[in-house]
């Protein structure tokens, strides 16, 4: 049985009963989110994205490290006075950032509406509601139906992965919605060169979120067709983002074609293909249900139309072959965010096949035939999920950064030199203090830091969370002195040395 593209209108009163209820469950999901979220400066990524940010509100590329007196920033200090999400700069120039413009730019846009407390907040629900939009239009184009299309919506809603990622300011769920409008715009694109140009822009934004969504340009393509009359609107569309990207990266490092990354090709290697393919099989199906596992008979299913098996199906292969070579994709469940950009394509393909394959059995056994029941399934493996990984956490984890720099401010004079790691990007986005890396510190170097910080009559502190918890111990051999906790917020310890008396 073939299924037609479209379906015939529905009555008035349905269709805005539908409109209603849709935006509704938006809006609750938005409410959720929101209670939820902590889309702030905290670790490495979230505080690299926010610092970002501000850098380019200030219109500055490069910026000073905060040194001690006597202890100047030069290649062989640097890495004490670099926070996460920063990097020495090419020229000696102070430091740059080392994460994309694409989710510091998204947020400067939003920090003009709402100020930089909620600038990250606002940026990322607004996302994770595009994305569910963009999900249930994806399902829609290829031919899915509206029911159908709300499922896959729906899953990609509650999936544990897109609501961990949903509630910290980090680029994926905001590269899942630019990848799927900037392919169903090239979609439209074949119709309307205006509809191409929209598609250009929309790819140039998904790589500046992240450069490897480049290859989003392969199902992009697909959509888009060969005819010129769709590819010079395209590449045009393209064309102010690129240059953004070009300039920048001459100005942050140096050179026209690089990123803050530096060169990553050491992390990619044949050798983890088979782990990361046993990390795929295993954590596929409960973070975006058994559904995506029916897409290995995408290619197959004649019912549906050729070329959405081969937008769909190079969607989700580039993505998944890319990232099975990368180092980090087997590591743990939530790596696989680097899979959300091709998130939408696996659900709706799987449900395409689904439908398709319930449409063969008889009524009596057809549970695929109803969009309804496919969900209630589906949203009790989402549940599953979502109980055993806890996604919610997260937001919550990442406001405590912003709770120790309040503290601190209140109780650590603003002269001190703080030893630092994990929360060495939030002081910089938070506070003015300066901050020393525990984890640069070397036989090598101590002995000039130590008499810097004696020199400057500065008090010294450490800032250590519950993963650092052992440095705790080893704090007097790396700065001698006694040490003693005078303060924590929630499990982050606060320890202050007492004065050390100068040797003769």
């Amino acid at each position: 049985m073939d299924f037609p593209d479209s379906k015939p209108p529905l009555a008035p009163p349905l269709r805005w009963k539908g409109t209603i209820g849709a935006i509704l469950a938006l809006l609750c999901y938005a409410a959720m989110i929101g209670h939820y979220i902590g889309a702030v400066a905290g670790s490495s990524d979230t505080s690299g994205y926010m610092n970002h940010a501000r850098l380019l509100a200030w219109h500055y590329v490069h910026i000073p490290a905060r040194t001690i007196p006597g202890l100047p920033l030069d290649a062989a200090t640097a890495p004490l006075y670099t926070p996460l999400g920063f990097k020495p700069a090419w020229n000696g120039d102070g430091l740059v950032p080392t994460y994309p413009t694409g989710l510091p730019v998204l947020i400067l846009a939003a920090k003009y509406l709402v100020g930089w407390h909620q600038a990250g907040n606002l940026t990322i629900l607004l996302h994770a509601l595009a994305g569910i939009v963009a999900t249930y239009l994806l399902g829609t184009r290829v031919g899915l139906g509206r029911p159908w299309a709300l499922a896959g919506a729906a899953i990609i809603a509650l999936s544990p992965l897109y609501l961990f990622m949903s509630m910290q300011a980090m680029s994926d769920v905001p590269s899942l919605a630019w990848t799927t409008f900037a392919v169903l715009l090239a979609m439209k694109g074949r119709e309307r060169p205006l509809w191409a140009l929209s598609a250009g822009a929309a790819l140039a934004v998904d790589v500046l979120l992240r450069p490897t969504n480049l290859i989003a340009v392969v199902p992009v393509a697909i959509a888009l067709g060969a005819s010129p009359r769709a590819w010079i609107p395209f590449l045009l569309g393209g064309l102010p983002g690129a240059v953004f990207f070009f300039a920048h990266s001459l100005v942050a490092y140096g050179k026209l074609i690089t990123t803050g990354y530096g060169d990553t090709t050491f992390a990619f290697a044949a050798h983890y293909i088979p782990g990361t393919l046993l990390h795929y099989a295993l954590w596929l199906p409960i973070l975006l249900t058994p559904v995506v596992i029916l897409n290995f008979a995408l290619p197959w299913v004649g019912a549906i139309q050729v070329r959405h098996r081969w937008l769909l199906g190079a969607w989700i292969g580039v993505f998944g072959a890319f990232y099975c070579t990368y180092v980090f994709t087997h590591q743990t469940w939530w790596y696989l965010r680097f899979l959300l950009p091709a998130a939408p394509a696996m659900v709706v393909g799987g449900l395409l096949v689904a439908r398709q394959a319930g449409s063969r059995l008889p009524a009596w056994a057809d549970p695929a035939r109803s969009a309804a029941l496919a969900l209630a399934l589906c949203v009790s493996v989402l549940g599953l999920g979502i109980r055993k990984l806890h996604p919610f956490v997260v937001g919550k984890e990442e406001l405590r950064y912003g709770h120790l720099a309040e503290w601190m401010e209140r109780n650590v004079p603003h002269d001190a030199v703080c030893l630092s790691m994990q929360t060495s990007g939030a002081l910089v986005y938070y506070t003015q203090f300066t901050f020393l890396r525990w984890d640069a510190l070397n036989e090598g170097n101590q002995g000039k830091v130590e008499s810097a910080v004696r020199s400057s009559g500065r008090p010294l502190y450490a800032v250590l969370f519950p993963s650092e918890a052992a440095v705790s111990a080893r704090l007097p051999k790396m700065m001698p002195g006694h040490w003693a906790q005078v303060g924590n917020v929630e499990n982050v310890t606060v320890w202050k040395r007492d004065s050390v008396p100068v040797k003769p």
